[in-house]
């Protein structure tokens, strides 16, 4: 996937709350992934990479994000929210 396309951010709601996200390549078993900033997940600085289940976003270009991989992001996002 090119940079210019991962750069480009995309909104959900979940349960009134709008989330930006972006899709990023697939990983080797060709299930998509996603990125999330920590900060719309409601994580705060302090405890960001130390929520379990979640795999930090190391890409320069992004700052600070969680993947997730998801065939139904929103559910998904609604799971990691709670």
């Amino acid at each position: 996937m090119k940079v210019e396309e991962m750069r480009k951010s995309h909104s959900i709601t979940v349960d009134g709350e709008e989330i930006t996200y972006h899709k990023i390549d697939h990983d080797t078993n060709g299930n998509p992934r996603y990125v999330v900033h920590f900060l719309s997940l409601g994580v705060e600085l302090k405890d960001y990479g130390r929520i379990k289940g979640l795999t930090k976003y190391r890409a320069k270009w992004f700052g600070g994000g969680y993947v997730i991989q998801s065939y139904n992001l929103e559910e998904d996002l609604r799971y990691y929210l709670d």
